[in-house]
């Protein structure tokens, strides 16, 4: 409740520096607390360009957290989603458009996913899951375009994504292969009765936001078995917390986490550049 408080009473500051409240007071109890290491040799990119115009490793970190939270449930998720929306550089007082290599601390990552959007999980149908990734690629720019203000519907996946994104071709018609846990789904899909998979992701998603109107309603919809993550407070944030707290990724910087770029290939795209700090 403090840190909702703090993050409205922000809203009316205006100008002045860029923070959720007056004093920057940290989000969270223990801000310096470590949740997992950047790899060696890594840079964590939080830049608008980067976390909406490619694959990107918190967001890709994220998503797999919203699959875990669910993972020991009766029905557990099939695949995660975030945003790049979701994912921001704005910090107590600053803006942080790079985090170098090293230890990631839990109030650096409560900064960066500062909404405290519900994780949710709903049932789709293979129709749905490829209109939902035809959305979330249909405004990328085709190279060499630059990129200018791009879409924060754009989405990160979880691990068990497999995605190759075609930008050459129209919107809503990019999508040239897609996998979801090993198994492929090909246009037009299966309906719900053929076969389900369950997504994992932000209350925001689920309601519709970001133009995702092909998910709005699935999450009252009591067919579609609509479940809200029971642990870590079901928060978006705390929960990818916790996920990279007891991961591999918490051991040593040479075990930390870095971007998995198999798990959307954009080809034809126009590709993001190093952000300056």
């Amino acid at each position: 409740m403090m840190r909702h408080l703090l993050l409205v009473a922000s809203l009316a500051l205006g100008t002045g520096c860029i923070a959720y409240n007056d004093q920057c007071q940290p989000l969270v109890e223990n801000p310096n607390e470590r949740v997992a290491f950047i790899a060696r040799g890594t840079e964590l990119f939080l830049d608008r360009a980067n976390a909406r115009h490619g694959n990107n490793p918190i967001g890709q970190q994220a998503s797999d957290a919203f699959a875990w939270v669910f993972s020991e449930t009766d029905k557990p998720a099939d695949f995660g989603v975030v945003n790049g929306g979701s994912i921001r550089a704005e910090g107590l007082c600053i803006t942080r458009n790079i985090v170098a290599s090293g230890p990631l601390s839990n109030g650096v990552l409560h900064e960066i996913m500062l909404f405290e959007n519900p994780v949710q999980a709903i049932d789709l149908s293979e129709q749905e899951v490829l209109a939902m990734f035809e959305h979330s690629v249909e405004r990328l720019f085709a190279t060499p375009a630059p990129i200018v203000s791009p879409a924060g519907s754009f989405l990160q996946v979880s691990k068990e994504v497999s995605l190759t994104v075609d930008c050459s071709r129209p919107p809503l018609d990019r999508v040239t292969s897609l996998s979801i846990g090993g198994q492929a789904i090909t246009k037009p899909g299966r309906a719900i009765d053929q076969r389900r998979l369950r997504l994992a992701t932000s209350s925001f998603i689920i309601a519709g936001g970001d133009g995702y109107s092909m998910l709005a309603g699935k999450g009252t919809d009591p067919t579609r078995n609509p479940a809200n993550a029971q642990r870590f407070g079901g928060i978006d944030s705390n929960i990818a917390a916790a996920y990279l707290k007891q991961s591999a990724f918490n051991a040593t910087v040479e075990n930390g986490f870095k971007v998995e770029p198999a798990r959307q290939v954009l080809m034809n795209c126009s590709v993001p550049t190093r952000p300056q700090n």
